[in-house]
């Protein structure tokens, strides 16, 4: 890592291609130009999130105008781009994925390959005495940019730089790991290993509209009005939490990042170059770790069977499409459930035995149907406590 991090950030307040291309390149002129990361012919693999085949609109996936400015300046600088993630969970093919989200028009008026990371196979990289498989054109690339978008998450609080290199690990493999780390702070170290092994690594942020609330898929569009980049991961991870007015810290990716030496969490030490805007009444997600550190414990075990936060369905919003148990790694929800009030389909029923609170199910859900139910002294407590 270097002396003293760089982030830059400049103003991009919509996403129309040259507004959002020129604050890329001014970003990437401050911290050296796409020309101290790229040598002509180099493979330069683009990773956006794509969390679900959701349109652009919906904010929940990177945006394809930042996916097709980097791709310009990629090229500009003498390298030749390709664009691949692996989804959470994914049904029909990848390609639904890229057509919904908009990445088929863009790469293929471009000409830029689509790379399919389940199909390519993977590479056994090991970390902390754990094995990840990461899909072998992230490895194989020359230079990997990783283009996360700003949002919040149910169980890591927030992802962006670090989060987003999950989507390295090729298909159902990820579900694996969430159920080998069922507490959010074990499921950050996996995330923070994950990113470790890709590194080094450059990174655009989307930060025009992010999602605030229950995200990074159930929350709300937040305009944010800007685009940033840098090579620590880390530090522009918190520089873009304290922007949104929470300390670096209380994200767990980024402090285990922190402590592991990959990056800088403390804004003194992180050198910001370009103006960031004033985000006011960021709306964060509900905490689900532990609020009841602040009750002696055996109190707190006394009242931990009537303490909790966990996933529910609305049946309302329910479509019975099943991706919840697609993506469940403990296999939770199950069937029959309810029936509907047309007596023509089942919503899914919750384990709670088997439930670990992973929110893998809120998180691929298509019609934001998942919401966290809390216990009545659950609430009670996160009323008096800094939540």
């Amino acid at each position: 890592m270097v002396e003293k991090s760089e982030v830059a950030v400049a103003e991009c307040q919509y996403y129309s291609l040259n507004g959002v291309q020129s604050a890329v390149k001014t970003c990437m002129d401050a911290i050296g130009g796409f020309q101290s990361y790229i040598n002509p012919g180099d493979t330069v693999l683009l990773k956006p999130n794509l969390l679900q085949a959701k349109p652009p609109e919906e904010y929940i996936t990177t945006h394809p105008v930042l996916v097709e400015a980097v791709i310009n300046l990629v090229r500009d600088a003498g390298g030749i781009p390709q664009v691949g993630d692996s989804p959470g969970a994914f049904d029909r093919g990848l390609e639904k994925y890229w057509n919904i989200t908009g990445l088929t028009e863009v790469c293929g008026r471009l000409d830029v390959e689509l790379v399919n990371f389940e199909t390519a196979g993977s590479y056994l990289k090991s970390r902390n005495g754990r094995d990840y498989h990461i899909a072998k054109p992230v490895l194989d690339a020359d230079l990997v940019i990783n283009l996360p978008k700003i949002k919040t998450h149910s169980l890591t609080t927030f992802t962006c730089a670090i989060k987003n290199l999950y989507g390295t690990v090729p298909g159902f493999t990820k579900v694996e790991y969430h159920k080998q780390a069922p507490q959010p702070s074990e499921f950050a170290e996996r995330v923070v290993d994950i990113f470790a092994v890709n590194q080094p690594c450059l990174h655009i942020v989307d930060g025009v509209v992010g999602m605030e609330g229950s995200g990074p898929s159930s929350g709300d569009p937040r305009k944010l009005g800007m685009i940033l980049a840098g090579e620590d991961g880390v530090a522009l991870d918190s520089f873009i939490t304290h922007t949104l007015g929470r300390n670096p810290l209380e994200v767990p990716t980024n402090r285990i990042a922190y402590e592991q030496g990959l990056g800088e969490v403390d804004i003194d030490k992180i050198n910001i170059i370009g103006l960031a805007p004033v985000i006011d009444n960021f709306k964060w997600p509900p905490k689900l770790s532990s609020t009841l550190e602040m009750i002696p414990g055996p109190l707190a075990r006394g009242l931990m069977k009537f303490w909790w936060i966990r996933p529910a369905i609305d049946s309302e919003k329910c479509n019975q499409c099943l991706k919840c148990q697609e993506s469940c790694p403990t296999h939770a929800l199950k069937k029959p459930g309810t029936l509907t009030k047309d007596q023509q389909a089942y919503i899914p029923e919750f384990d709670y035995e088997k439930c670990i609170n992973c929110l893998c199910c809120m998180e691929m859900c298509p019609q934001k149907a998942i919401y966290h139910d809390q216990s009545l002294i659950y609430r009670l407590i996160s009323k008096f406590s800094d939540s």
